[in-house]
């Protein structure tokens, strides 16, 4: 649970970082972090499940996860326009050319 001078936190409880904190409040510290995890989670618990933290961040990422796949289609349809327009206009310089080899024998 507690990494160098970090105590791990829990969903919407940040980490703990003690590196600035006197050694001497460290134990009382982490202990105040880890009631104030367990109070969050009670908490978490009595809330309806439409407006808890798990199901707020998982509509979040949801949003932004539609937002990418939206994104890259419209990347692709970009591309695949540009490269229609690239060979409509190949397909006219060629007839062009062939045109101008016709009237100019």
């Amino acid at each position: 649970m507690q990494n160098g001078n970090i105590v791990k936190g829990y969903q919407g409880i940040m980490d703990l970082d003690l590196s600035l904190i006197d050694p001497k409040f460290h134990k009382e510290v982490v202990i105040q972090h880890m009631k104030d995890i367990d109070e969050y989670k009670r908490e978490q618990l009595e809330r309806p499940v439409k407006l808890r933290y798990d199901t707020a961040i998982m509509h979040a990422h949801n949003i932004i996860e539609l937002d990418r796949r939206a994104a890259e289609q419209l990347r692709k349809d970009a591309i695949q326009l540009q490269n229609q327009k690239d060979k409509q206009r190949e397909d006219i310089i060629k007839r062009i050319e062939e045109l101008k080899k016709i009237y100019n024998k």
